[in-house]
């Protein structure tokens, strides 16, 4: 069953809660700079966006809004043969493709673990209007990405 067919749930992942996480990271912040935007500038715009797309706000929707990186990045990256632990939250089928379409962008570093730039690269792609949106209004396409990725990822440790 897809998305459409359930109630959303304040524990659910949504693209744009990874959107958020990533922004977080380093390296992912390092390469919006060389893009020609920030990662300060792009949450402010998914920001706008999110809040043009609510119905209604409420504080504890607010603060329910984000997923860290860290619990991501471990998700993604498990030790040998443990499930995902996502801390009680459930991903959406659209985070699960975001997150299966960054699995195989490991293979443009030959690294074994999913990182930021990973992430970054899937979330690019995505057809999400929250998250498509917010890379549109700053010209952030994933081809200009995917070769600064690259270069970033041979450098990092």
């Amino acid at each position: 069953m897809g998305d459409t067919g359930r109630v959303a749930d304040r524990r659910d992942v949504h693209p744009h809660h990874l959107l958020r996480a990533v922004l977080t990271d380093a390296m992912v912040r390092d390469v919006l700079v060389e893009l020609g935007s920030s990662a300060g500038e792009v949450l402010l715009t998914l920001d706008r966006e999110w809040l043009a797309a609510s119905d209604t706000i409420d504080l504890e929707e607010i603060e329910s809004v984000g997923i860290d990186l860290a619990t991501v990045l471990a998700a993604v990256n498990p030790p040998f043969d443990a499930p995902p632990d996502w801390g009680g939250r459930r991903l959406t089928d659209a985070t699960r493709d975001l997150l299966v379409r960054s699995l195989g962008l490991r293979g443009l570093t030959q690294g074994p673990r999913v990182h930021g730039g990973h992430l970054l690269l899937a979330l690019m792609a995505s057809k999400d209007h929250l998250v498509s949106a917010t890379f549109r209004a700053h010209g952030l396409s994933g081809k200009a990405a995917r070769t600064v990725v690259e270069r970033w990822s041979r450098r990092a440790p």
